[in-house]
């Protein structure tokens, strides 16, 4: 029983594993707004997959805990959200987009939104971001 167990778990962990195509296929299979700019926003948050925030929290895009709207959080550390997987904050997102972002039918709405409630920097974030789309060819992933 003990051993059955086990290889649940590492069943269940190796499923919830983060991989890029996993996280392209995601965002394809929830059908949001500018993947593009939602992938960039992952890549440029969580230091290229590699910070703390993402490792330790499960968190892709540097979400603090949500208080006023729904949300798949678990609570907070290192003084952001933290998720049971990497699939939760992409969920996560995905509602904070709904909330906040889902009147904006262009890509510069969409930039000007960014700017105006998500990042802390103003003006530059949506610059970024950009820049990283463009030299990465992002786009190409969701063609």
């Amino acid at each position: 029983q003990y051993e059955k167990q086990l290889v649940i778990l590492n069943l269940e962990k190796e499923r919830n594993k983060f991989e890029e195509e996993k996280f392209v296929e995601l965002i394809k299979d929830l059908n949001m707004k500018f993947p593009h700019i939602i992938y960039a926003q992952a890549k440029l948050e969580s230091g290229n997959f590699k910070s703390a925030v993402f490792k330790q929290n499960n968190n892709l895009f540097g979400m603090k805990q949500a208080r006023v709207r729904v949300n798949t959080a678990k609570g907070t550390n290192l003084n952001h959200a933290y998720y049971d997987n990497w699939k939760e904050s992409v969920y996560d997102y995905a509602f904070y987009s709904c909330r906040y972002l889902g009147n904006a039918d262009t890509e510069a709405e969409y930039y000007a939104a960014l700017d105006a409630s998500y990042a802390e920097v103003g003006g530059s974030y949506s610059k970024a971001l950009k820049n990283l789309i463009e030299k990465e060819n992002i786009r190409e992933l969701f063609k």
